[in-house]
């Protein structure tokens, strides 16, 4: 369950109703990610995560009420702490780590890639095109038929992004960075998802025509044709009881009873009743 909720670190790359405001201090996006099967019309699609992001002091937190984890995104530190109220738990990765991590995880790709090629499975080919395609993504791009939206298509997956122009290529960047941060986070805690290549693709293409997502679906080509879809509001003030949870959660990192451990002993107590 947790990594399916978490698919909304990956899918956070988008606001509805930009204006120049974007370059403000303090703003929250209420987000929902909604799954279904592309071949049946009729099927309402899933609530499968719901999260709050709210934007404070130049750091970003990424709240996800259904797990009761949140993710603090710190540029200047160049780090996540990422922390659960439930378990009392919490630990820090640092942004070289995380490249250090994915390096890694690219390069054993490529190995089970080798692997599997010299089996004779028959589905085979398949899995080496996939891995391949999330190592090396080539994607092959075109307007949608929506204003404003471009289509990111491949043999693999295709995603169908509604856009709006940045106030300026300053701010594509800057979001650029924490989206790429995001899906490349989101991997690291949950190996048994998709690398981040892809996304991190769209991305640098979103930045070089100075464009910022508001709505992002992806349809993966499985035989289950899953949808994913990103919907996001914004509001471009904290309330006041935005304010006093971000005043909670920084009380909580600051709890004796409150243990930071290493991103491995994180992960294991995950997998345990708090």
């Amino acid at each position: 369950m947790r990594a399916i909720l978490t698919v909304t670190a990956a899918l956070i790359l988008c606001l509805s109703g930009l204006t120049s405001n974007l370059s403000a201090q303090d703003y929250r996006i209420y987000t929902r990610v909604f799954r279904n099967t592309a071949g049946d019309q009729n099927q309402r699609p899933e609530v499968i995560s719901r999260s709050l992001t709210l934007w404070h002091a130049g750091k970003a937190y990424d709240w996800i009420d259904m797990v009761g984890e949140l993710v603090i995104y710190d540029p200047a530190q160049q780090r996540y702490t990422i922390v659960s109220g439930s378990h009392r738990k919490g630990c820090t990765v640092e942004f070289s780590e995380l490249r250090h991590y994915l390096k890694v995880a690219r390069s054993k790709a490529s190995d089970y890639v080798d692997e599997v090629s010299r089996t004779d499975s028959a589905d085979a080919a398949a899995e080496i095109e996939r891995i391949r395609f999330q190592v090396d993504p080539q994607f092959e791009i075109t307007d949608g038929n929506a204003p404003n939206e471009v289509v990111f298509s491949s043999p693999v997956m295709q995603y169908a992004i509604q856009t709006v122009p940045a106030p300026n290529p300053d701010v594509a960047e800057t979001f650029r960075l924490y989206a790429d941060g995001a899906a490349q986070l989101n991997y690291m805690l949950h190996g048994q998802s998709s690398l981040p290549g892809p996304r991190l693709k769209i991305n640098e293409e979103l930045v070089r025509r100075s464009l910022l997502p508001v709505r992002v679906q992806l349809t993966l080509k499985d035989e289950a044709r899953t949808v994913l879809t990103a919907e996001h509001s914004i509001q471009w003030s904290l309330s006041t009881q935005d304010r006093t949870r971000i005043r909670d959660w920084q009380s909580m990192l600051q709890d004796q009873h409150f243990e930071f451990v290493s991103f491995q002993n994180y992960q294991r107590a995950m997998l345990e009743k708090p």
